[in-house]
């Protein structure tokens, strides 16, 4: 449900968000992105970044140099070696490309009319998302544009889809043109807006699309106090929720039955065994009534990362066909599982599995289906979909890295680690249900937990690089996964 008023929003303290928080705004032209993420970055003490300025900035220098927005390859090439640069100021943000201030440059109605085609070439994107991601992983950051919950930042602190009508857009680009002195008729913005939206919702590469976890913002009659307030309220619920999780050890320990003491015993020792490290919830239990959703490399993964839950019960989806090996088929029904068969659906198993969400309980799911290729994660299937829209429960993505190659005390070639993402809550379903049909829901929400993964992964490989033994066994192992994908799902 979009929010056009502060009704059940956090009251505004500063300081419950987090001094590395990054806010993530996205949402149709004309909106008020930039203007709010000004604000935001105002109020909170953060560095503001215009992602839309980039674009606009290549498209500006693509009119300037003749390039036609529609080659993607020269535009490429001309972006490839720009020293882009954001500069604060009071007003609009300063762009600088290649020593030269473009800021004005590339504000005017030719490079409005041109700045979706030039962003819709998928090597163009890829190239601005790294740009990007450089710029907002130390944290600390506001960004607003397209894909910057989805792509760029996934585990944003607040995502938000700033959304208004057409009328209203219309106008406030208007008023914004009238200001700049720039010569423009309502009608020529209303053409342009619409056609803006038409391009950005159905291009192939990052159409404009509401975040399954992005809290809606409608502010078609909001002025734009009132728009700055709410949004900056809705920065703040992801960290208030993030208070009231309940993960403290001591708790956790004295619920464990005995069964699961004896099984984290074992976990727990083979991770000390192999020198696990655990990142993102060290010393921390799992939190209650959550998706735990892993990516999956090995055989291994199960135990090692069950070695970090600490919390009873967790119940763990894994493949019908461990069930009938013994010992493991007793064991894993010792431990709560549940066997699910993978080719199809199977209906039973995902029963159980809400049944078990729906009463608070935990859930670990490995929502590849199958191990996948070290270094590249995904694709997650539609079962993570199904669940989340079946209970809305919160999901925890978890990233293992390391558990092919093991070694006591600890591998050098291949790190052993279980890297803990933040709380995803699905704030944005409400209204998607408006919009999509479930299938494309489940595809979202697969998209979005892939993604999860290879900033999990990229934020691991950034503070111990990928090793010469990762890259060679992964790129031995993709065409033999991809082979097993294939004879597991069909298709």
């Amino acid at each position: 449900m979009a929010w056009t008023r502060p009704d059940n929003l956090p009251a505004l303290e500063t300081d419950l968000l987090p001094a590395n928080a990054v806010i993530a705004i996205d949402g149709p032209a004309g909106s008020g992105k930039s203007t709010t993420a000004r604000a935001l970055a105002e109020l909170f003490d953060l560095l503001y970044i215009d992602t839309g300025a980039m674009y606009r900035a290549l498209t500006q220098a693509a009119l300037a140099a003749g390039v036609d927005p529609d080659d993607g390859d020269k535009l490429t090439g001309l972006l490839q070696d720009a020293r882009l640069e954001f500069r604060p100021s009071r007003q609009d943000v300063i762009v600088v490309w290649n020593g030269k201030d473009v800021s004005k440059a590339i504000r005017t109605p030719e490079v409005e009319a041109a700045v979706s085609r030039v962003s819709s070439h998928p090597t163009v994107r890829a190239n601005m998302v790294e740009r990007q991601q450089v710029m907002g992983r130390r944290g600390g950051v506001v960004m607003e544009g397209r894909d910057i919950g989805s792509v760029v930042f996934p585990l944003a602190t607040a995502k938000i889809f700033l959304s208004a009508s057409l009328k209203a857009r219309v106008e406030r680009r208007f008023r914004q043109y009238q200001q700049r002195g720039l010569d423009v008729t309502r009608e020529e913005l209303f053409e342009d807006l619409a056609d803006r939206d038409r391009q950005d919702s159905e291009r192939a590469t990052s159409p404009l699309c509401i975040c399954p976890d992005a809290l809606v913002v409608d502010s078609s009659d909001l002025n734009l106090e009132q728009q700055n307030e709410i949004c900056a309220r809705a920065c703040l619920v992801n960290p208030t929720l993030d208070l009231k999780l309940d993960t403290d050890p001591d708790t956790a320990r004295r619920e464990l039955a005995w069964h699961y003491r004896l099984a984290y015993t074992v976990f727990g020792a083979l991770a000390r065994y192999y020198g696990l490290r655990q990142v993102g919830n060290e010393g921390r239990a799992l939190a209650r009534g959550c998706i735990a959703a892993v990516n999956h490399v090995s055989n291994w993964d199960p135990p090692l990362v069950g070695a970090t839950f600490k919390r009873y019960p967790v119940h763990t989806l894994a493949k019908a066909e461990l069930f009938k090996v013994w010992p493991m088929g007793p064991f894993f029904r010792w431990i709560d599982s549940i066997p699910i068969q993978r080719r199809g659906f199977d209906a039973s198993a995902f029963a159980q599995a809400a049944a078990h969400l729906a009463s608070g309980k935990n859930l670990c799911i490995f929502p590849e289906g199958t191990r996948r290729a070290i270094g590249h994660p995904g694709p997650v299937r539609n079962g993570l979909g199904i669940l989340v829209q079946a209970t809305e429960a919160p999901m925890i993505p978890i990233f293992i890295r390391g558990s092919y190659g093991r070694k006591p005390g600890g591998s050098a070639l291949s790190p052993l680690e279980v890297r803990f993402g933040p709380v995803i809550r699905w704030h944005g379903l409400a209204d998607l249900r408006t919009k999509l049909d479930k299938k494309e829901i489940n595809r979202r929400i697969a998209n979005l937990c892939e993604a999860a993964y290879r900033e999990l992964q990229a934020r691991s490989f950034a503070e111990t690089p990928q090793t010469a033994f990762e890259k060679d066994l992964g790129a031995r192992q993709l065409e033999i996964f991809a082979r097993r994908q294939k004879e597991v799902f069909g298709g």
